[in-house]
Order: C-alpha cells, then structure tokens, then sequence
C-alpha cells in the first residue's frame, strides 16, 4: 500500500536535507584546520609564511658547507648516491609533508658513514638554509627544532 502524501514529503524532504547537509560535513571533517583549539597543537603553517630568519639560514649554509656538501655538492644538485636537496624532484618529493619529517629524515640518516652525528639545531639550521636556497621567504623569528613547531610547518612548493 503506497504511503500517504505527507508521508511522501517528509520523506522526501528528509532524503533533500541529507543530501545537502552529508557532502558539507564530509567537506568540514576532510578540511585540515588552520587553527588548533587552545592548548592542543600549533596553528599549521607553510614554508611560504616565512619560518626561518636570514641569520638562521646563514649558519645554515655554514653547517651544510662544511657537512653536506661533500656529497650533496655546493649547488645542492646531489652527487652520486647522494639525492638532490633543490629542484622539482626534491621539491615534489616533499610536497605536503611537514617540516619535521624532513627534520626526522636529516637526523636519523645523515650522514650515511655516521648516521646521527649531527644536532637537531645543526639540522634545522641546515634545513633552513635549504629552504632559503629553494626559494622560500625568511622572517624575523627562527624555524626552531621543536618537534611540535615542525609538525606545524608543511612543505608546500607552490606559492599560495
């Protein structure tokens, strides 16, 4: 026995409302959030929203001179076994990751011969210069080697 019209109505209007309103809640739970509730993590950045400072990047490149370069040469480019740390293959590679995994990487596999040698802020320093050297803006305040501040910093190669 088919159903009364209202019947069919709020049926209907129920099926309309639960197609409108599912698509926004799933497009609200997939979005990430820019800013954390009070007390929880820090607001996520990129590395367009200037993370490191020019002195920062100075020793930086002073670090990486003096312990990267033999094998990921001066210009950055890569050697042999050793990846390039500039250009689109290193730049799409780390696309959407954060700042820490790039920091986790450097600390837990540089350099090969003797993986662990170097200090987080030698590390970040190091990733500082790189991020000078791909181009990314500096600021006034010093990318910090906190796993929590990296966490909040994606690397994200296309300027927004």
């Amino acid at each position: 026995m088919p159903p009364w019209p209202a019947q069919r109505h709020r049926r209907a209007a129920a099926l309309l409302g639960a197609l409108i309103v599912m698509p926004l809640w799933a497009g609200l739970a997939a979005t990430p959030s820019v800013h954390a509730p009070a007390g929880t993590q820090q607001p996520e950045r990129t590395t367009w929203d200037s993370v490191y400072s020019v002195s920062q990047a100075g020793r930086g490149e002073t670090t990486y001179k003096q312990l990267c370069a033999r094998c990921h040469m001066e210009t950055l480019a890569g050697g042999d076994e050793a990846g390039e740390l500039t250009g689109s293959a290193f730049m799409s590679s780390w696309n959407g990751q954060s700042l820490a995994d790039l920091h986790e990487r450097i600390r837990t596999t540089m350099p090969t011969d003797t993986v662990g040698v170097y200090s987080s802020q030698q590390v970040t320093d190091v990733i500082a210069y790189m991020l000078r050297f791909n181009g990314f803006p500096p600021g006034s305040v010093e990318l910090t080697h906190t796993n929590d501040a990296l966490k909040s910093i994606r690397f994200v190669t296309s300027k927004p």
